[in-house]
């Protein structure tokens, strides 16, 4: 027979009574016998399904009611309505109602979330609580510390400062910022001067250098009016002009290069004898000399042994009078030359005004290769500043009108350009890429095999 509450049948002919009932079906095997004397066979052939909804029914009442029912008083559960039915409450406004997500998100539960304790806890707290106790102490004594003292003259100071008034206040009261009553100057009326020049506040100081621009050039340069769209025949005539001598210019460059390394045809390559003529070049004239130099050097019989004559008395008395007489006459001549100079006042005057007139050519050119100078861009690196090259169109591309007009140059570019020219970074160039490890072929066997 089968056990009491099992929803099987012991024999196949015995019709049951449930729904769900699979009596009478064949093809279905025999109720599995369990020993249940053994502990690991309880939990997983045993029916619990009743205990799990009692436990969760004394949960969700728990949560709901913060305890069991029937342990809570009547008067708890239930209550008499006496009071005076209220007016309908008005209902909410849509903006103001709150949004069904948030109504979703609010707890349903009145047991209170467990407190974290962790998280109340302060570190160094008894070290902390100890120096608290010590402050509270100084202060009842009247010692304070430094940040409690920094923090009252912080308030106190914020508190004597008046507030300014606001520009737009029209009740706002009018004075003569340069009159003798100026209430900006109220504090430092009457103070020394030396006092004034120490703690006033006044604007620091920046040096001139700060304000100096690097360079004179504008930002944006105006080009000329034969790189308008319609230009006139005489300035578009002047660009082409440009435009071809700087052309020019770079063929006369390759030009040079070109023939500076040319290999020499067989008319101007050097020979035999040009080259021993290089080579004993100017060896003949200096063997020349040096003979000549040994001959005088004889002639003249000088030599260490050879002594000079001792002067008499008589000849150093001469020497020394002709001396006294020839710084005399010198002394004459100067005196002369500058009575002399009395009657040429005019011809020094007249000298004297072309020598600042010429000066002051010299300064006035100076001043203007300067103004040139500061319009040029300085070497800031080791690359020299280039021009870019000119936008021109020929004169079959100028276009009809403006709609046609086809867009020349690069506007980042013209911009990079301009900071060069105005030394605000130095002259740069695309740096070129350098492979470090050589390209290997490799022919793959698949490939090897179609080729053959």
């Amino acid at each position: 027979m089968a056990a009491p509450g099992d929803g099987s049948v012991a024999h196949a002919d015995f019709l049951g009574f449930g729904p769900g009932s699979k009596a009478g079906q064949k093809g279905l095997g025999k109720r599995k016998r369990v020993n249940k004397n053994k502990k690991k066979n309880w939990l997983r052939h045993s029916d619990v399904k009743d205990v799990e909804e009692f436990l969760d029914d004394v949960r969700l009442q728990e949560r709901t009611a913060g305890g069991l029912l029937q342990d809570k008083a009547d008067d708890s559960l239930f209550f008499v309505d006496t009071a005076k039915p209220k007016k309908k409450a008005a209902k909410l406004k849509r903006k103001d109602a709150p949004l069904h997500i948030d109504l979703i998100l609010q707890s349903d539960s009145k047991i209170p979330p467990p407190k974290d304790i962790a998280s109340h806890q302060v570190p160094n707290g008894r070290k902390l609580k100890r120096k608290q106790e010590l402050q509270a102490q100084l202060e009842k004594r009247g010692i304070l510390s430094r940040s409690e003292k920094l923090l009252q003259a912080r308030l106190n100071k914020s508190n004597s400062k008046a507030k300014a008034q606001a520009n737009n206040n029209p009740g706002r009261s009018f004075y003569d910022i340069w009159g003798e009553k100026n209430p900006l100057d109220s504090e430092h009326q009457g103070k020394d001067s030396w006092y004034l020049e120490q703690t006033k506040k006044s604007r620091v100081k920046h040096p001139d250098r700060l304000n100096a621009k690097p360079s004179e050039i504008p930002a944006i340069e105006t080009v000329g009016s034969g790189s308008s769209y319609n230009p006139s025949f005489q300035s578009h005539q002047a660009l082409l002009l440009q435009a071809h001598e700087v052309e020019l210019k770079k063929l006369k460059e390759e030009e040079k290069i070109e023939r500076q390394l040319k290999f020499p045809t067989a008319a101007d390559a050097p020979t035999q004898e040009s080259k021993f003529q290089e080579l004993c070049e100017g060896l003949v004239e200096e063997t020349e000399e040096m003979t000549a130099v040994e001959d005088g050097s004889e002639e003249q019989g000088t030599g260490p042994g050879l002594r000079r004559e001792r002067k008499t008395e008589r000849q150093r008395k001469k020497e020394k009078e002709a001396k006294f007489l020839r710084a005399k006459l010198q002394a004459d001549k100067i005196k002369n030359q500058r009575k002399q100079s009395l009657f040429q006042l005019r011809s020094i005057q007249t000298a004297l005004a072309k020598r600042e007139g010429e000066l002051a050519r010299r300064k006035a050119v100076r001043a203007e290769n300067r103004k040139k100078e500061a319009l040029q861009p300085r070497r800031l690196g080791r690359l020299k500043y280039k021009e870019p090259e000119i936008d021109v169109l020929l004169s079959d591309e100028l276009p009809e009108s403006l709609r046609k007009l086809k867009p020349e140059g690069n506007i980042a570019m013209d911009r990079f350009k301009s900071f060069q020219k105005r030394n605000i970074i130095e002259p740069r160039e695309r740096a070129k890429f350098h492979r470090k490890l050589k390209v290997k072929y490799v022919e793959k066997r698949a490939f090897r095999e179609v080729t053959l």
